[in-house]
């Protein structure tokens, strides 16, 4: 099975929103790549496992949520500007995920998100938040911001993927790993965050 379809897994509608108001917080390593930047990044999980691979989606999906807290002063509100260009927020250009199974990275099941207007997974366009600016005349509003944006004072999730356990899928502890890469000021900004530990059987 590929990698892309292995990732390929909807929210249950309704129940999958239940889901997600009660995520279970994860484990947090971050570090920003300029100097000052107050920015954290943890991923949070709909399942905490075991997950098999019988019987239903509840019982085999976990997703994870990309959740960056930005603690920089919010020092204006520009009227017409995109989330991505307001001071001191911090814009997403991509995202990297690595799958470590036993402790051992499976290269595998590499992948980098990007976000629209030019997904790097198109049936994911809609898991990333984005915003978009109105043109002088006016409405419609069609153009898009730079890139999903945590704006200064902010916590939100700026991405979030599904993942379910399949037969040919080897059984053991899983941990996710993403690393989040963007711009804060137009200055590079890396961080890291890990998903606990989940065990597949």
């Amino acid at each position: 099975m590929s990698k892309g379809r292995r990732s390929v897994f909807a929210l249950l509608g309704i129940a999958g929103l239940l889901i997600a108001g009660a995520l279970i917080a994860g484990g947090t390593l971050a570090f920003a790549g300029s100097v000052g930047a107050r920015l954290d990044a943890k991923v949070l999980t709909t399942n905490p496992g075991p997950l098999t691979t019988c019987c239903s989606e509840l019982a085999t999906t976990v997703h994870y949520f990309i959740r960056i807290e930005n603690g920089n002063a919010l020092t204006e509100t520009p009227a017409f500007a995109t989330r991505a260009l307001v001071h001191n927020a911090f814009v997403v250009s991509s995202i990297d995920r690595a799958i470590f199974i036993n402790g051992v990275q499976d290269h595998d099941f590499d992948f980098t998100w990007t976000p629209p207007p030019n997904p790097s997974y198109q049936p994911y366009s809609g898991h990333w938040p984005v915003s978009v600016a109105c043109p002088p005349e006016g409405p419609p509003c069609t153009v898009f911001s730079d890139g999903p944006a945590v704006l200064p004072g902010e916590e939100t999730s700026v991405f979030y993927e599904g993942w379910a356990h399949s037969d040919g899928e080897p059984n053991g502890t899983y941990v996710f790993k993403f690393t989040i890469h963007g711009t804060l000021n137009g200055n590079a900004v890396k961080l890291i965050a890990s998903a606990p530990p989940i065990v597949r059987a």
